[in-house]
């Protein structure tokens, strides 16, 4: 997971780091009341591509105070054990990896060459004798006459606005909260968190695995953060 976010130069201290973290927690006082060990070593490929601590949380059926606690012990023992690697963590946490910048691009071209399509075979009998008709993506089968919309494969012919499809996506990569995307594409707070829901979730059925996750993680963030702005100027 960690080689494909973390610097090609990084890979090498990565490997070293973790095989050296069983006995870096055996022995550091602060591990001993935190047990297993052995969760130390499934988060810390985690805490090497900066992933928040409620996504930790999640995925090890843990609390995001014990993910905290233990993050912070492996970025402790980072910071001293591999500086440089330490390093290109933090500035992960301020850039887009290239391959989530990839991913977004492909994700974004896919998408657009689906709704700008003018050819598409037919879904009943295959012909490819079909026309496009409507403003929507509709197509009628001049063969057996039927009509069918490609949309319905990918669960997208429920959303509306296909115009903004592609500048919502720019605004989930940025990590955006359902609130500045209604606010910066003029939809319903509601219908902003339904296709973020949708559009996360067909990331990763098209193979964008590390898009999803990282859209993920980057708006559970955002959104902490922007929590912690209100509390503070309440």
């Amino acid at each position: 997971m960690y080689r494909e976010i973390l610097p090609v130069k990084q890979h090498a201290a990565a490997n070293r780091f973790l095989k050296q973290l069983p006995e870096l927690v055996a022995s550091n006082p602060l591990c001993k009341r935190l047990k297993p060990f052995s969760l130390f070593v499934d988060i810390a490929p985690w805490t090497l591509i900066a992933q928040p601590h409620s996504l930790i949380a999640n995925e090890f059926g843990i609390t995001p105070q014990a993910a905290l606690r233990r993050d912070n012990i492996i970025r402790q023992l980072l910071a001293l054990h591999e500086p440089s690697l330490y390093q290109a963590i933090l500035k992960l946490e301020s850039t887009t990896p290239k391959v989530v910048i990839r991913q977004a691009q492909e994700f974004k071209s896919w998408l657009s060459e689906l709704l700008n399509t003018s050819v598409m075979p037919c879904e009943y009998c295959s012909s490819m004798n079909t026309v496009r008709i409507g403003h929507r993506l509709n197509f009628r089968c001049r063969s057996c006459r039927r009509t069918f919309n490609p949309l319905k494969v990918h669960h997208l012919n429920e959303l509306s606005h296909c115009h903004l499809w592609l500048p919502c996506i720019d605004l989930l990569v940025k990590g955006e909260t359902c609130k500045t995307i209604h606010q910066k594409l003029g939809i319903s707070v509601d219908t902003a968190g339904k296709w973020r829901l949708y559009f996360i979730w067909l990331m990763a059925y098209q193979g964008f695995a590390i898009l999803a996750n990282y859209c993920q993680a980057k708006r559970r963030k955002r959104y902490h953060q922007t929590w912690l702005v209100v509390k503070n100027d309440e």
